[in-house]
C-alpha cells in the first residue's frame, strides 16, 4: 500500500513538471507569440558630395624670378660704313685737339675770352646809401596836478568812499598832488612832501588851475 502510494506521488510530479510546473497557463490563456519577420538590411547611403582628404604638403622654397636681359643686336656693319666712321672720328680728334692758329708762336697764349669774362666780374662800388636820420621823440611829461587842502580836518582813506579805513589826517593849506580822478567825487592824491597816497573827498580840495 505504501509503495502504491509513492507511485502516485511520483507519477503525479512527473506530470506536473511536464506541464510546465509554476509556468503553466493554459491554453485559452496563453498571449499569441509574435510572428517572426526575415530581418531587412539596410543599405549604407552614400554621401551627396565625397570630401577628399586633405593633404599634407611640404613648405616649397620659392626662388624669386631674375628676368634674363633681353639680347642686343648688334648692327652689322659694312666695310664701307667702318671706314666712314673711322674718317668722322679722326676729323672730330684733330678738330678738339688744335687750341691754336697756325699764325700763332708756340708758347704764348692770349685768353681774350677769360679777360672779358675777368672784368664783367669786377664789382664796381656803388655809391654809399645815405644815411637815415633817427628820429628821437621826446616825451613830455604833463606838469603835474598840484592843489591844497581846503577843510580844516580832512580824512584821507585807503580807498574812494566812506567805507575805507582813514590812514592819515590833513589841515587847511596842505599840499597834494592829484594823481587820478575817478568821476565819483573822490581823488587819489599824493601828500607833499610825505609822499603818502590816499584818497580825498574832491570837495576838500582845492579846483585846479587853469
Amino acid at each position: 500500500m505504501r509503495f502504491v502510494i509513492i507511485s502516485f506521488a511520483v507519477l503525479g510530479f512527473a506530470f506536473w513538471e511536464l506541464s510546465g510546473g509554476a509556468d503553466f497557463e493554459p491554453r485559452g490563456m496563453r498571449p499569441a507569440k509574435p510572428e517572426r519577420v526575415a530581418a531587412k538590411t539596410v543599405e549604407k547611403a552614400e554621401p551627396l558630395v565625397q570630401v577628399e582628404p586633405a593633404k599634407l604638403v611640404a613648405k616649397v622654397s620659392l626662388t624669386p624670378y631674375t628676368p634674363e636681359p633681353a639680347p642686343v643686336e648688334k648692327a652689322i656693319l659694312t666695310s664701307e660704313e667702318q671706314l666712314e666712321r673711322l674718317a668722322r672720328a679722326r676729323a672730330s680728334l684733330s678738330k678738339g685737339l688744335t687750341l691754336f692758329d697756325d699764325d700763332t708762336e708756340t708758347g704764348t697764349l692770349t685768353l681774350a675770352s677769360l679777360s672779358g669774362g675777368l672784368r664783367a666780374l669786377e664789382v664796381e662800388p656803388g655809391e654809399p646809401e645815405p644815411e637815415t636820420a633817427t628820429e628821437t621823440f621826446a616825451y613830455e611829461r604833463p606838469a603835474p596836478d598840484l592843489r591844497e587842502i581846503t577843510g580844516s580836518r580832512v580824512n584821507m582813506r585807503d580807498g574812494p568812499g566812506t567805507i575805507y579805513p582813514v590812514i592819515n589826517r590833513l589841515t587847511v593849506g596842505h599840499k597834494v598832488e592829484v594823481l587820478d580822478d575817478s568821476g565819483t567825487g573822490w581823488l587819489r592824491l599824493r601828500v607833499l612832501p610825505e609822499q603818502q597816497i590816499g584818497w580825498i573827498a574832491a570837495s576838500l580840495v582845492s579846483k585846479k588851475p587853469n
